[in-house]
């Protein structure tokens, strides 16, 4: 069974006669790089297509004076992430009650990719109004499961699944960023200290 995987741009969506529906996808670059072949093997066969948007967009509350969010996030040594209360929040608590403090909404964007790792690590949190197992969930799809066969699996409906992880992954997208970041500084830190004991047995050589 052939099988290809790409990240295109949805270009149009087109509506042709006899209810045909035309999708034009484009891909730039060296997207489709050494699977030509085997996209061009596929025209005029069935596929199954499953779309998602590289990026989730959410919303931070900020202050509106400093444009530091409300709430930040630190992460601990076993990738745990903490909330904490910004410095500046703090200056300001101490003469102004915290509900007179003017805010505003800030979209931000986060690769979907590193959303969904932090999901899948097990270290995201739960939400009493959300009572599906993401974790799961998450597991299922990495594995190569479709959203159709999660929610069968599930007994819900495949847009009421959709629905519930967009939300989720939304309101999990600030600590998945500040795990993120941790996670690439932890392969920094491996990799220098990879490189390092590299150095030391090259110093320890014997003539």
């Amino acid at each position: 069974m052939a099988y290809i995987e790409f990240k295109p741009l949805v270009k149009k969506v087109n509506l042709k006669p006899d209810g045909v529906q035309e999708v034009v996808l484009e891909v730039r670059g060296g997207g489709l790089a050494g699977k030509i072949d085997t996209l061009a093997d596929m025209i005029d066969t069935h596929v199954n297509v499953q779309l998602e948007e590289e990026f989730v967009s959410y919303s931070v509350v900020v202050n509106k004076e400093t444009q530091k969010p409300m709430t930040e996030y630190k992460v601990d040594d076993q990738g745990v992430v903490h909330e904490v209360k910004p410095i500046e929040q703090t200056e300001l608590d101490l003469g102004l009650p915290p509900e007179l403090i003017p805010t505003e909404q800030k979209e931000e964007v986060l690769k979907r990719e590193t959303i969904d790792a932090f999901i899948a690590s097990g270290l995201a949190p739960t939400f009493d109004d959300m009572n599906l197992d993401f974790y799961k969930i998450m597991g299922m799809h990495l594995d190569g499961l479709s959203y159709l066969k999660i929610a069968s699996k599930l007994n819900i409906s495949d847009g009421r699944l959709m629905e519930d992880l967009d939300e989720y992954r939304k309101r999990v997208a600030p600590l998945a960023e500040k795990w993120g970041e941790w996670k690439e500084s932890q392969k920094k830190v491996k990799l220098d200290r990879e490189k390092n004991n590299g150095n030391d047995d090259e110093g320890t050589g014997v003539a």
